[in-house]
């Protein structure tokens, strides 16, 4: 298996695609086999799911992003105690390219897989800056599979919104 087993290089950050040696996409367009969920809790932090939406469709890599205004890369992931074998927050520096430098942290603010073992789950929480409100959506690219032969990734699989 080629790849980044241990999750994406740097310059994912910008373009959320995986590069080499991932070869050309075999995705097939059209509804992606995953999904992307956020649930608001009480302590404004957000629990994130991503999962497959398929029972026989498992998922080789990932990267997770929040977005605002437009922008990537706001918050802090930290993946929960289930997915930590699997995922870790990954920093994606001068990420958000839109907020004042005493605001962007550039660290924890994406989250991406930490092994290449197949998965079908990722639970991971996220926790906005104390500064931010409004629309928050997550959005994510997922590996299925890359070997010699072909890659096949789903690129901007989008949660629904929600409002803090």
């Amino acid at each position: 298996m080629n790849g980044y087993s241990q999750g994406p290089p740097p310059s994912a950050c910008t373009t959320m695609r995986p590069g080499a040696p991932h070869g050309e996409n075999d995705a097939k367009r059209g509804f992606p086999p995953f999904e992307l969920e956020a649930e608001v809790q009480r302590n404004d932090q957000v629990k994130v799911f991503l999962r497959n939406n398929r029972q026989e469709r498992k998922f080789k890599g990932f990267m997770i992003m929040a977005k605002a205004n437009g922008m990537r890369g706001h918050g802090y992931f930290y993946p929960s105690k289930e997915s930590e074998s699997l995922a870790a927050a990954f920093d994606c520096e001068n990420f958000p390219q839109d907020c004042v430098e005493q605001e962007c942290q550039g660290r924890a603010n994406a989250l991406t897989h930490n092994s290449n073992v197949n998965k079908t789950v990722i639970n991971a929480i996220w926790t906005p800056p104390s500064f931010m409100s409004g629309e928050i959506v997550f959005v994510a690219t997922v590996v299925g599979e890359n070997n010699d032969e072909a890659s096949t990734w789903w690129e901007n699989i989008e949660s629904s919104p929600i409002f803090l």
